[in-house]
């Protein structure tokens, strides 16, 4: 199922090629209210199944919020290509909760599948400013998080109630060196996609883009996976130590991946937009 993620992942960037397909065949109306079909179709699934099931009022109402934040994107993205990115994360989070479910245990697990949804929407980012044709752009950020929200608000509706234990944050107040290179991955992460934009604001000239920026990302590389190798060398890990491992390695193998492209995107001087 991860491999599962992982192929989603990359081929987000591809999604452009049914896009112009469609606008090919028909027009460019019709390729844009493609996405608002999805999400009024799956609204429509996610109140018959409640329904069904007999699910309570408070769990369709959930639906309420959802239109209200995907209306918000679409009235203020003019540009209907963008709307897809709605249901392709909403998709996202139903694919990340169903494999991190397996093994996690204990409370909290919308909030990392959200948190890992919305780094996969960075590392979306950084593919498609490598990709001919794609662009790099903070609005398709707040899209996908936006977006990853619905996912995760429609998964709370239809998922089980029931007590969750919040006992695994004890095991991961253990890792501190495990989880200060997180933070630290995460506060790289922020500095890269600020300068990305720099790089796109001098039409994509990697010139722009600092060498020491470079240097601290292949130093955490190597301390980043070192760190993975650590954790996934720990014996007898019991059900909060296996949760924690996951708020762990989910983040940190995110940013890793997001700090190889840029690299190999600087390395060879791939032009980014």
């Amino acid at each position: 199922m991860w491999i599962l993620v992982v192929a989603y992942t990359f081929s987000l960037s591809y999604a452009i090629i049914v896009y112009e397909a469609i606008t090919l065949k028909w027009s460019a109306g019709i390729a844009g209210f493609v996405p608002r079909l999805i999400i009024i179709l799956a609204a429509a699934v996610y109140f018959l199944y409640a329904t069904k099931k007999g699910l309570p009022l408070r769990k369709k109402i959930l639906l309420l919020p959802c239109g209200i934040i995907a209306t918000i994107i679409i009235c203020l993205e003019s540009n209907p290509n963008k709307h897809i990115h709605i249901p392709e994360y909403i998709l996202m989070t139903w694919l990340l909760f169903e494999v991190i479910r397996i093994d996690y245990r204990g409370a909290g697990i919308y909030l990392l599948v959200f948190l890992s949804s919305s780094f996969l929407g960075i590392l979306d980012e950084v593919l498609q400013g490598v990709h001919p044709g794609r662009f790099y752009g903070w609005q398709d950020m707040i899209i996908n998080t936006t977006s990853s929200v619905i996912g995760v608000l429609t998964i709370f509706g239809l998922r089980a109630g029931g007590e969750r234990s919040w006992d695994w944050i004890d095991h991961l107040r253990k890792r501190k060196w495990s989880f200060a290179v997180v933070v630290a991955g995460i506060l790289i992460t922020a500095i890269s996609c600020y300068m990305l934009f720099q790089v796109t604001a001098h039409d994509g000239s990697w010139n722009i883009y600092p060498l020491w920026l470079i240097l601290l990302k292949m130093f955490f590389i190597m301390a980043g996976s070192f760190t993975i190798w650590i954790i996934f060398r720990r014996k007898g890990r019991g059900e909060g130590d296996i949760t924690a491992t996951l708020w762990l390695v989910l983040p940190l193998a995110i940013i890793l991946v997001i700090d190889i492209v840029i690299i190999i995107a600087w390395g060879v001087r791939l032009p980014f937009q």
